[in-house]
């Protein structure tokens, strides 16, 4: 099991980190959820159901929003997703202006878009791993996502976001 989770976390770390952000808006925060997260899957004797890496994300997801509830009143929350984080939202535009637009339009997203869009564009995951990591219907996750695009889109205007419904 061990050596599973080093695996996922290598693979993975970039997008976990992310999650945790997009829920927390805290840098450290979501260091902190994310390096719980994997303590207690470490600790753990239970074996996962189904797909580890959606179990991971799923544990890190649940431990940011306990981080977050119980720091609430003495967190600083950015401004932004993105503020002072390691993401590289770049690969979403080409150039500053359409760069600051889109980041603008992802933090505007209600949490159940905007981390269905922060799993998917920037952790990786399938739908079905998405599905499995908050605990809902393929179906749901999938329609969420792509109402995020749209409402991203409509921020945008008529022109091209480089967010095909297809990503």
């Amino acid at each position: 099991m061990q050596r599973r989770l080093e695996q996922v976390y290598r693979d993975h770390r970039q997008g976990l980190y992310t999650l945790a952000l997009a829920i927390s808006r805290s840098p450290e925060l979501a260091e902190d959820a994310v390096q719980e997260a994997f303590t207690r899957l470490w600790r753990s004797s239970r074996q996962p159901q189904g797909d580890i890496v959606a179990y991971a994300f799923a544990t890190v997801r649940n431990t940011a929003l306990e981080l977050v509830r119980r720091r609430r009143e003495t967190v600083q929350m950015p401004a932004s997703l993105f503020d002072g984080t390691r993401c590289n939202p770049a690969t979403l535009a080409s150039d500053a202006e359409q760069e600051r637009l889109v980041r603008e339009a992802v933090d505007a997203l209600p949490i159940r878009q905007r981390q269905a869009v922060v799993l998917r564009l920037y952790a990786g995951l399938t739908f079905q791993q998405i599905a499995e990591t908050l605990n809902e219907a393929l179906p749901t996750v999938a329609s969420r996502y792509r109402r995020a695009l749209q409402r991203i889109k409509d921020v945008l205007g008529a022109g091209d976001s480089g967010l095909g419904a297809g990503d």
